[in-house]
């Protein structure tokens, strides 16, 4: 069970929250599941919280490779931008905001897409340039 006003989850049998101290709502076996404005389950009421994807992992990993000069401090900057939302998301979700959590969590897919493009596009631009100095560096050995 959650707490109706944080999120947070709550021992079984806990009278309050341990985090707000808001009174704990049990909701009755018989009593129909709570729905929010637009008919859908209320999460944040007795339920489960949604799980949506924070793509956390994917910004580090841009970013550390950033970091490790496979790119440039442009996609160093959008790791460091994907972690700051990835970050966004977990919080929305604690606090039930669930739209703004889905729309940070796009922001953070996005962010790290474009850095894994950007990334492939330099990585194939040194192994051409690289393929193009040893082309030439050998080639007059096959010529004589």
């Amino acid at each position: 069970m959650f707490c109706v006003n944080c999120g947070q989850t709550l021992p079984p049998g806990a009278a309050f929250c341990p985090n707000c101290g808001q009174k704990a709502e049990t909701p009755s076996p018989d009593a129909p599941a709570a729905k929010d404005v637009c008919g859908q389950p209320d999460h944040a009421v007795g339920g489960a919280p949604e799980k949506i994807e924070s793509f956390m992992n994917y910004a580090i990993i841009i970013t550390v490779l950033a970091a490790l000069k496979c790119g440039t401090i442009i996609n160093l900057v959008l790791g460091i931008a994907a972690i700051v939302y990835a970050n966004k998301v977990d919080q929305n979700i604690q606090t039930g905001n669930y739209d703004k959590a889905r729309e940070c969590a796009q922001t953070a897919k996005m962010l790290c897409l474009v850095a894994t493009v950007l990334i492939a596009v330099q990585v194939l631009i040194v192994a051409l340039i690289l393929i193009a100095l040893l082309t030439c560096s050998f080639l007059p050995l096959f010529l004589h």
